[in-house]
């Protein structure tokens, strides 16, 4: 067995150990927040019940309130990240792509103007698009990745679902060839792709419609 064939198993092994043990880490920490959930509200059902005092009924009622608060504000913080692009470092690569569903990652070279315009796009479809995690790496500082991943034209998009690469976007290809194309088009190629959903009002739904 050649030691380049070695090497790619090597690479998706490991990936497939990190997948499998942040997914275990993600459902054991769902099912413990249900269930501390649930026992929240049936202590807060059963106390309201035993209560007549209306005055105690409505503090009660604030309380959960505020309690519903403060979870909504917790799930914000836990998904910060989506919604924006950002650039990481090759060390952050295998955590980034491997700790949410969707993940968008463009390799570009700083000195590339197709890079540059391809960040225009990908960042105004990240501000609506909060349920994909968008990324860009800078391809010179990541050699590894760029082998093993086998990344020869710049820019190239990579579409990660669960931290298992299942397509890319090589260069202005299916954009038409051309640097004027829109943001719709892109956005419409990730949404085919599964990547992206539609969202009313958004360049994608136009681009859809106008595909159709």
């Amino acid at each position: 067995m050649s030691n380049s064939l070695m090497g790619n198993m090597l690479v998706e092994s490991v990936m497939e150990r990190a997948i499998k043990d942040k997914m275990k880490e993600q459902q054991a920490k769902q099912q413990e927040e249900e269930r501390r959930r649930a026992a929240r509200r049936q202590y807060e059902e059963e106390d309201e019940d035993d209560c007549d005092d209306e005055d105690l009924k409505e503090m009660l009622k604030k309380m959960r309130e505020q309690r519903a608060k403060e979870l909504q504000e917790a799930m914000l913080k836990k998904n910060k990240g989506f919604g924006e692009y950002r650039e990481i470092v090759e060390e952050e690569f295998l955590p980034s792509v491997t700790k949410s569903e969707f993940s968008v990652v463009h390799f570009f070279h700083r000195d590339f103007e197709r890079c540059k315009i391809m960040d225009k796009h990908l960042l105004a479809i990240s501000q609506q698009h909060p349920e994909t995690k968008f990324y860009c790496l800078n391809a010179e500082k990541a050699p590894f990745f760029v082998g093993k991943l086998q990344i020869q034209v710049l820019p190239t998009i990579c579409l990660f679902v669960n931290g298992v690469l299942k397509n890319r976007i090589v260069g202005f290809e299916e954009m038409g060839g051309k640097d004027t194309f829109e943001t719709g088009t892109l956005a419409h190629i990730l949404l085919r792709y599964g990547m992206i959903k539609v969202r009313k009002g958004s360049n994608d739904e136009d681009s859809s419609d106008e595909d159709k």
